[in-house]
């Protein structure tokens, strides 16, 4: 007697073509077209698959502009691409060769998904507990950390070739300018950017991940900062700041510190990456420049811990002052104050 599963599996492969067929007939009409663009395709991606992944993603959607369901096809395809690797293109040879047969055909090859870039200079006391947090990510994609040192005088670069992929050296060069100079070396689509005195929380880069994949039209990404083993008195003065930069998100204004915050790539550079002439808010000014871009988003879940030595140092009201007094120079001048250097 025959079992279940021998019955069943005939009625589903009889149901599958069925639905398979009566998706064929209703597009019946595209079927010589869609044949044409996707020979087309092949012909000319060739020259443009080392490219950027915004300009393949352009070219696709040009070119089935024509058929009514390009946009699921091209937005299901273009997540793919950003999820799982970068197209490439290889040559197809039979197993007999003939010499007039030769057929190119695409694969999405792995890549790597994230590049987290480090800034650091004289950063012994905090940059372990750093670098270890993103060692201990939940994201299971894989992504590459990048160190760009200022030359430090310390025990910074033998933490750093302990536990970062690209360690580079650069003197002398403010927090903006070491930024940008990881972004250049960065193998990732989206640039993820943490201080050496914070800490991710495990889900940091998942949730980083998650906000652009949940949503194409968000260019920028940030969330919670809040301070490692901080008094009430910290929790409060944080969630302030907190509530003010998820109303300037909303406003149009966003506020995203380079300490704890991601961007995709192209949208990154097409703003112009971190002011390197600024000692101040470089990282303010370049949230305001790519917003135009689209969408800068606040994920609560995307929390990162901070150092309060800073404030242990100056105290809150001196530090209220100092960056109420540089955003009237920002907005006035377009100029920032200086950074004083605390470690």
């Amino acid at each position: 007697m025959r079992n279940d599963s021998q019955i069943t599996q005939p009625v589903v492969a009889a149901a599958l073509t069925f639905c398979v067929s009566l998706i064929l007939l209703t597009r019946a009409n595209e079927i010589p077209a869609i044949l044409l663009t996707t020979l087309n395709l092949l012909q000319t991606f060739e020259s443009t698959l080392r490219s950027d992944i915004p300009t393949l993603l352009r070219s696709l959607t040009e070119s089935f502009q024509p058929f009514s369901w390009h946009g699921d096809y091209v937005q299901t395809l273009s997540g793919q691409i950003l999820k799982r690797g970068e197209i490439a293109a290889r040559e197809l040879r039979p197993r007999f060769p003939i010499p007039w047969l030769r057929v190119n055909w695409l694969f999405l090859a792995a890549a790597t998904d994230v590049t987290v870039i480090v800034p650091t200079w004289n950063e012994e006391k905090y940059l372990e507990k750093c670098l270890t947090s993103l060692q201990q990510q939940s994201l299971k994609d894989p992504f590459e950390v990048i160190v760009v040192d200022g030359g430090s005088s310390d025990l910074t670069l033998k933490i750093a070739d302990r536990f970062a992929d690209e360690v580079f050296v650069v003197p002398d060069k403010p927090v903006g300018a070491a930024r940008n100079i990881g972004a250049s070396k960065a193998k990732g689509n989206i640039l993820a950017f943490i201080d050496a005195d914070t800490a991710a929380s495990k889900n940091w880069l998942e949730e980083t991940v998650r906000s652009f994949d949940n949503y194409p039209e968000v260019v920028g990404v940030t969330g919670p900062t809040l301070p490692y083993g901080g008094s009430r008195l910290d929790e409060l003065m944080y969630g302030m700041a907190r509530s003010a930069q998820r109303v300037s998100l909303k406003l149009g204004f966003p506020h995203v510190a380079g300490f704890n915050c991601a961007y995709r790539k192209d949208a990154f550079w097409r703003a112009g990456g971190f002011d390197e002439n600024r000692e101040l808010s470089e990282d303010v000014m370049l949230s305001f420049r790519v917003r135009k871009q689209g969408r800068v988003l606040f994920n609560k879940k995307m929390i990162a811990y901070t150092s309060l030595r800073r404030i242990r140092q100056s105290g809150y009201p001196y530090l209220i002052t100092y960056y109420t007094l540089n955003a009237i120079t920002v907005l006035l001048f377009g100029r920032t104050l200086t950074y004083p250097k605390i470690r």
